[in-house]
């Protein structure tokens, strides 16, 4: 299972370039930098990581088309895969945080996501382009690119209609904030999808972002984890019953999930749910520790590899530097030698 980091898209193209020249020195697959309402500009500030690495894959996660154009979306990410030749990688989401400030469509989200894909796939190939679909069109487009092995579009996918356009369209999928019990009935679905489409499940890729919060202490991993609950409840409803809550619960967090954000992004202190379920809420959505509970946190991304997965986007909390070189130095090593003793 290759390792990913997802970087804080509020972070500076400096402090990106640096964070990237770090993660691939301590050998990390992607550079992965996150969307939102409060983000800059993805693809230039990869740009500028791009030209301080050699190795490492680089993406932003998620895009949208309801706030980029598909043929605006696809020459950013062939440029940058020019200045990076076979790294450039991309999350397409159906919406997302930046897009729910657009006004996005209420209807046909996934099929615009298709056509999406399909006018990236025709971008890479080069040449001229006429498409017409339901929700865009492109009219005699000259693509300056031909035949780039553009095999790293991932879908960001948690429910059944995205799930299946990822396994008949795009070379992998990224799931959300998905829990251990959860996780292997959507590896199910994913895999029976590929079997579906006709596609080989073993030349897929499988991730999940998920939270890395191992701090000095404890109380600072869980003072952490709980200001940012608002952000592991978008698909509170979906995993609830896995990680022992109830509906009325679900519903509660669902209910006051965006008051939350409001206070976050404004500065304040958000609410917080009754400690027992924000206590059941970290424990199953994200890796919080202090340094002694490390090795609990590798047998949990273990696990996770056992279920399928075959990547993983940590998103770290705190000090973004400190993370990675902890990962660097004790998780990576210790997963690669697990993998190793297994081959025969």
């Amino acid at each position: 299972m290759r390792i990913g980091v997802v970087l804080d898209g509020r972070r500076s193209a400096a402090e990106i370039a640096e964070l990237a020249r770090l993660a691939e020195t301590c050998g990390f697959s992607t550079v992965w930098l996150s969307a939102g309402a409060r983000t800059k500009d993805h693809f230039v500030r990869l740009a500028l990581a791009a030209a301080a690495t050699r190795r490492i894959r680089l993406g932003p996660i998620a895009v949208s088309p309801f706030e980029m154009h598909p043929v605006h979306i696809g020459l950013a990410l062939l440029t940058l895969d020019e200045i990076a030749p076979g790294r450039a990688c991309l999350v397409l989401g159906a919406g997302g945080d930046l897009a729910a400030t657009l006004d996005p469509p209420k209807r046909g989200r996934v099929e615009a996501v298709e056509e999406c894909l399909d006018i990236l796939r025709a971008q890479a190939a080069g040449g001229e382009i006429n498409y017409a679909g339901k929700h865009y069109r492109v009219t005699r487009l000259f693509s300056p690119w031909g035949r780039v092995a553009m095999d790293r579009l991932y879908l960001g996918a948690n429910r059944p209609r995205m799930l299946r356009l990822g396994a008949r369209k795009a070379d992998g999928i990224m799931v959300t904030d998905m829990p251990l019990a959860y996780l292997g009935g959507l590896v199910a679905r994913i895999r029976g999808e590929l079997v579906e489409a006709r596609r080989d499940p073993s030349a897929f890729a499988l991730s999940n972002w998920f939270v890395w919060n191992v701090q000095e202490t404890r109380a600072e991993a869980e003072r952490l984890a709980r200001r940012g609950l608002a952000f592991r409840l978008y698909y509170i409803r979906d995993v609830a019953a896995s990680i022992g809550l109830g509906e009325a619960e679900a519903r509660e967090l669902a209910a006051r999930q965006p008051e939350m954000l409001r206070a976050i992004f404004r500065g304040g202190e958000p609410w917080a749910p009754a400690p027992p379920v924000a206590e059941r809420l970290i424990e199953h959505l994200t890796l919080t520790a202090d340094r002694r509970g490390l090795a609990g946190c590798i047998e949990r991304l273990q696990e996770f590899e056992r279920l399928g997965l075959t990547e993983i986007a940590l998103a770290p909390h705190g000090d973004p530097a400190a993370a990675i070189q902890l990962i660097g130095d004790a998780v990576i090593p210790t997963l690669d030698r697990e993998r190793a003793s297994r081959v025969p």
